[in-house]
């Protein structure tokens, strides 16, 4: 080997050391920086479609609900609450300690009120939920 490296000719020397360097380069490219970059842009966007869900669970959260005045009686706490989010009240029946109440609107804020009354404290004995048009229909047994 050291024959033939001595039997060409010093230009054809340095273009083998310069197509050497080349091809080392190439090779680190490909096998370290290459594989590195593709990972940092995977990484980089996971983070962002992290933010992404972030932001939307933020805006998912309930919003603070205003004090609960717990000496009003549980039917106009839950009928002013429902006229507050634009929920339309069909029907409500009150029995010795429970509201029976059936009630409709979008579905959303009828989840976020859902959620709103149960953080307030009324109990919820009972749900059943119906699909009616455009609209949810809910029927609640309340405590």
């Amino acid at each position: 080997m050291k024959q033939m490296w001595l039997g060409v000719s010093p230009r054809e020397q340095r273009l083998l050391r310069v197509l050497g360097v080349f091809l080392l380069t190439v090779v680190a490219f490909s096998l370290i920086w290459q594989p590195t970059r593709q990972r940092l842009e995977t990484v980089e966007r996971q983070y962002q479609q992290q933010m992404a869900l972030a932001a939307q669970l933020q805006q998912a959260l309930p919003h603070s609900h205003a004090p609960v005045d717990s000496a009003q009686p549980l039917s106009l706490r839950i009928s002013e609450s429902a006229a507050a989010v634009g929920l339309e009240i069909r029907q409500m029946e009150s029995e010795t300690d429970l509201l029976r109440v059936t009630l409709s609107g979008n579905a959303q804020p009828l989840m976020q009120w859902l959620d709103g009354i149960e953080r307030d404290g009324v109990a919820l004995q009972s749900l059943t939920l119906e699909k009616r048009d455009d609209a949810l229909e809910a029927r609640l047994v309340l405590k």
